[in-house]
């Protein structure tokens, strides 16, 4: 129970920090202009694919996290097993 714990914090966590520092997010930002050069409207839209694949990379740290701890455990010999 606790390796499911472990996987999943430890997976959110290093997922956003290799998140944050490998994926660039720079924001969709749209402006519109009048005829004047002014500007009427700004819109700010969410980035799917950087959220699609921070999601990705969130899973597969807390899959490599689980099949770490799995394996620790294997070969340490201390299989807890009720």
């Amino acid at each position: 129970m606790k390796k499911g714990w472990i996987s999943t914090i430890g997976g959110i966590t290093l997922g956003l920090v290799i998140s944050f520092f490998t994926l660039e997010y720079n924001g969709w930002k749209f402006i519109r202009h009048d005829r004047d050069g002014e500007v009427y409207q700004v819109t700010n839209e969410i980035d799917v694919n950087l959220i699609t694949n921070s999601f990705f990379i969130i899973v597969a740290s807390g899959v490599a996290i689980y099949i770490a701890l799995r394996l620790v455990e294997k070969f340490s010999g201390k299989n807890h097993q009720a």
